[in-house]
């Protein structure tokens, strides 16, 4: 299935605004890069191209272009795994921004990649093992290289 573009470049707008409203709500240390900066970033850029994309069909509809708004169903869409499949990468980008804050950031990643990995059918040891691994990766990352402190929620330290 390809979405008409109008509302790819809408959803990815409005997925951009959602990221820079939520960031705005992030700590801004001194002396540090504030864990604001890439959200807003990668929000800002949502936005942007989301409205070029959408412009650009808007654009090529008003000149008498072919252009469809309705998304066509394809056999492969009625499969609820590979729905599932897609609809689960906004998802998670959405509750990543709502619960790690509260249950913090490293046990929200870990949920979120291990359900990804069985959505896509690896095997449950494996998944396990390898979302521990590359959340722990990322999370070490952010806190000791880049210095950007991620949400802890109810955990003590850093590295939750």
């Amino acid at each position: 299935m390809r979405l008409p573009d109008i509302w790819t470049g809408l959803g990815f707008a409005i997925l951009g605004i959602f990221v820079v409203l939520q960031a705005q709500g992030f700590p801004e240390p001194a002396g540090a890069a504030s864990p604001r900066l890439f959200p807003r970033i990668v929000g800002s850029g949502f936005v942007l191209f989301g409205l070029l994309i959408a412009g650009r069909s808007l654009a090529a509809r008003m000149q008498g272009a072919e252009v469809r708004l309705l998304p066509e169903v394809e056999d492969w869409m009625r499969s609820p795994k590979r729905l599932a499949r897609i609809l689960f990468i906004p998802l998670a980008i959405v509750l990543y921004g709502l619960l790690a804050p509260v249950l913090g950031s490293l046990p929200v990643s870990v949920v979120l990649v291990l359900v990804s990995a069985l959505l896509w059918d690896e095997r449950p040891i494996a998944a396990a093992v390898v979302s521990i691994a590359v959340c722990l990766a990322v999370t070490l990352f952010f806190i000791e290289v880049m210095r950007v402190p991620l949400p802890t929620g109810p955990f003590p330290g850093s590295l939750f």
